[in-house]
């Protein structure tokens, strides 16, 4: 597991996720191009929560390893197309429609 810490807190997130979230921010940060991208995250109790991050040029992120109250989180579609928009030139539209980004329950995270 790994925490990814952000201007406004962090989240918990397995460690395949949170380094391909870095690894596609950097990729930004080269394009100076900007991006949301919506990962599953972890209270401190273990539930399952979505997380979406505003990741580029001005992407501030830190990762860190940390321990999880669950085993490993894993999500290999997510991961996987991370890592395809990271290596590609080209923006993939977000899998997530505009009615889950309105059912983010952003009041779970530490700001």
């Amino acid at each position: 597991m790994k925490r990814i810490f952000h201007p406004g807190g962090s989240v918990v997130t397995g460690s395949d996720l949170a380094d391909a979230v870095l690894l596609y921010a950097e990729a930004l940060c080269n394009r100076r191009q900007v991006d949301v991208v919506d990962i599953p995250v972890m209270d401190d109790d273990g539930n399952l929560l979505r997380a979406q991050f505003l990741i580029g040029s001005a992407s501030q992120l830190v990762s860190v390893t940390a321990d999880g109250p669950s085993p490993e989180l894993v999500e290999p579609e997510t991961t996987d197309f991370l890592h395809r928009k990271a290596q590609t030139g080209a923006m993939i539209p977000a899998a997530w429609t505009r009615e889950e980004s309105a059912a983010a329950q952003f009041d779970d995270f530490d700001y």
